[in-house]
């Protein structure tokens, strides 16, 4: 997106536009989705993932708006399959601050599957999606019936996207520059945006061939009379389909890591899976045919790898609003990760996991057998964590959500009663609940994400959108 406020322009000029003015443009902002503090610093402005996130969504609803001749006030929204609540919820402030009704959040995978599945009913089976797109990378496994899609395993990875592949064609390009034409690269913007334009224009033609020629010019400071001059000189630097799977090849086995991680959680071989589809412009790359091919020992699919994810958030809609043209389908939506409290025994805090990871949405759990720590309690503090890890030192960003339950009258140690349970809706959403047994006093909460942003800076935020001209 190219930052000229209130003037915002999305799409292939913001991105022609890295190389006139790469100061004014920002890219892979999913990245960042949900990250504490993250901010964006451009155009003499800082500004959040989620205002940014915002002015794209208003960009694809003008677009609709345009091709139905119609005003768009709901969406269904995509996310990757791993996203942890700090990131769905600001996914889901993204629509809200760009005017949107969010009536659904749904997994990329499982829009791929309905967009893929609806027409290919019949005997039960296993897919595999295999999704790499320009930032992120996840997989996840379904089970298809004659009229359900259901969530079986997980797995992702938000810096495995196909951004990091060109990131390595970058780091190439420039130790060829060094060793073939002894040229330092320093810090420049305009250089960097040129390279990056250029290693995924490469990338994506090793597609189909063995070599590409990269070439561009660099700038040499040489003498000319009492001062100096710049000049530019054309170089050519070859990459081969060899190269860029040998210096990619470590990034190509975390993801295999992920599908074995994935395959293990579903407790399935490749025996069990019927079909593996590759979706995202990324996964178009041969050595990711190859390396599925070898695993699977079948030829995975390419299914309209570009927009299948946006046909299935359209089907998802229909099938939310009743269209009478889509047939029923079950959409099976699971808990990407597990929910659990803080605990002390023994001395030593430990994640309980109230809820394990997979668990079919809509789902309200609970468990019983958590009490106080210290003689006459007036409050018990209620830290809820998301992840697999029960040693709280393995977040790196601590709970999802702090509050406290009251305790009172005073008692000792160990003697209150408390429970714990936490609910969650189709999209994700979590409710947590503490209650005192013993008296019946509760507190719950809708998750407050930790460093969740005050109120000041959205509605800050919602008035920069309502002056912004978006094109």
């Amino acid at each position: 997106m190219f930052f000229d406020p209130p003037n915002y322009v999305v799409g292939e000029v913001a991105l022609q536009s890295t190389l006139t003015d790469p100061a004014s443009v920002v890219q892979f902002v999913k990245r960042f989705m949900g990250v504490k503090e993250h901010r964006i610093h451009i155009a003499g402005g800082s500004y959040s993932p989620e205002f940014v996130s915002s002015l794209i969504l208003r960009k694809v609803v003008q677009e609709a708006q345009d091709e139905l001749g119609e005003p768009v006030t709901q969406a269904v929204i995509t996310v990757p399959a791993y996203f942890t609540e700090a990131q769905r919820h600001a996914t889901y402030e993204a629509g809200q601050l760009a005017g949107l009704n969010v009536l659904r959040m749904i997994n990329e995978p499982t829009a791929a599957a309905l967009s893929f599945g609806v027409s290919r009913r019949g005997t039960r089976r296993n897919i595999l999606f295999y999704a790499r797109g320009g930032g992120t990378f996840d997989v996840t496994i379904l089970e298809i019936d004659n009229d359900s899609l259901n969530v079986i395993a997980v797995g992702g990875d938000p810096h495995l996207g196909g951004k990091d592949f060109d990131d390595r064609i970058m780091n190439f390009i420039e130790d060829e520059l060094k060793e073939k034409y002894q040229f330092e690269m320093e810090a420049d913007a305009g250089l960097e945006a040129e390279l990056r334009l250029k290693a995924e224009a490469a990338k994506r033609q090793l597609t189909a061939r063995q070599s590409v020629p990269i070439t561009l010019k660099v700038k040499r400071t040489m003498a000319a009379g009492a001062g100096t001059m710049d000049t530019f000189i054309p170089v050519r630097v070859e990459l081969t389909r060899e190269i860029f799977d040998s210096i990619t090849a470590d990034l190509l086995t975390r993801t295999e890591l992920m599908l074995e991680s994935v395959m293990g959680q579903a407790n399935l071989s490749w025996s069990d899976i019927s079909e593996t589809l590759c979706v995202g412009g990324s996964s178009r790359m041969p050595m990711v045919r190859d390396m599925l091919t070898r695993l699977s020992g079948r030829r995975p699919l390419l299914h309209d790898p570009d927009e299948c994810v946006a046909k299935g958030a359209a089907l998802q809609a229909a099938l939310i609003v009743k269209d009478d043209t889509v047939a029923e389908v079950n959409v099976g939506h699971v808990l990407a990760h597990s929910l659990g409290v803080a605990t002390v025994k023994d001395g030593r805090t430990a994640i309980e996991h109230v809820i394990p990871s997979l668990t079919a949405l809509p789902c309200a759990q609970s468990r019983e057998g958590y009490t106080t720590t210290f003689d006459n309690q007036n409050s018990v503090q209620i830290r809820v964590y998301e992840g697999e890890s029960t040693d709280p030192n393995a977040y790196s960003n601590g709970p999802i959500g702090i509050f406290n339950l009251d305790v009172n009258p005073p008692r000792p140690k160990g003697q209150p009663k408390i429970s714990v349970e936490f609910r969650c809706d189709e999209n994700g959403r979590i409710t947590a609940l503490a209650r005192d047994r013993d008296t019946g006093k509760e507190s719950r909460s809708l998750i407050a994400l930790t460093g969740a942003r005050s109120d000041s800076e959205v509605e800050n935020e919602a008035m920069l959108l309502s002056s912004a001209v978006i094109s």
